[in-house]
């Protein structure tokens, strides 16, 4: 391999553990690489529907994650994808499939700024998953997909939203430059 190659794996690689650590609250276990929960009930109801997440879910059939059958549901700017000296931001995109008409899932992909790690291919990984309902739509099913998404990347339950985030920057918004979609579940986790 070339150094330029050898260069771009090494940064890839730090792009799936800035987005298993920093966005699905996932730890490292040496001799285990990327380990999530492994407790059978749901992360959290919301909207009355049960949704898994990966930081304390394993999923019985992890789907395979294909673009272009994915909807582009949002995407946002992490500021601080890769805690460090300096934090190196980087861009996350957020994708909802319906899979076999049993679920959806909801997979991410992270790719921290250049500055940081030079060159690097985007880490894609499966972040949430809940049942498909009647009425359902990509969507639909996407906003309580990243409510979940966003409660465990900040690490807060529903019982602690009205507390958790008075102290945060006035500026947040620009900080974190979501889509709309992604504002919006953003200001609800805030309760704004």
């Amino acid at each position: 391999m070339s150094n330029k190659a050898d260069q771009r794996e090494r940064s890839s690689a730090m792009n799936h553990i800035a987005l298993a650590q920093n966005v699905l609250g996932q730890g490292l276990r040496i001799g285990h690489g990327i380990v999530g929960g492994e407790e059978e009930e749901p992360a959290y109801i919301i909207d009355d529907v049960p949704v898994f997440h990966v930081r304390r879910n394993t999923p019985l059939h992890e789907p395979d994650f294909n673009r272009t059958k994915a909807l582009k549901w949002g995407e946002f700017t992490h500021p601080f994808l890769m805690m460090g000296m300096p934090d190196s931001p980087g861009e996350i995109k957020v994708y909802v499939t319906k899979v076999d008409n049993d679920y959806y899932a909801m997979h991410l992909s992270a790719k921290l700024d250049t500055w940081m790690s030079g060159p690097s291919s985007p880490a894609i990984r499966l972040a949430a998953y809940t049942a498909h309902l009647p009425g359902d739509t990509r969507e639909k099913a996407g906003f309580r997909l990243f409510k979940a998404v966003v409660l465990a990347m900040d690490m807060v339950s529903l019982e602690e939203i009205p507390t958790h985030y008075e102290k945060d920057s006035p500026d947040w918004e620009d900080e974190w430059s979501p889509s709309e979609r992604c504002l919006e579940v953003m200001r609800w986790v805030r309760g704004e």
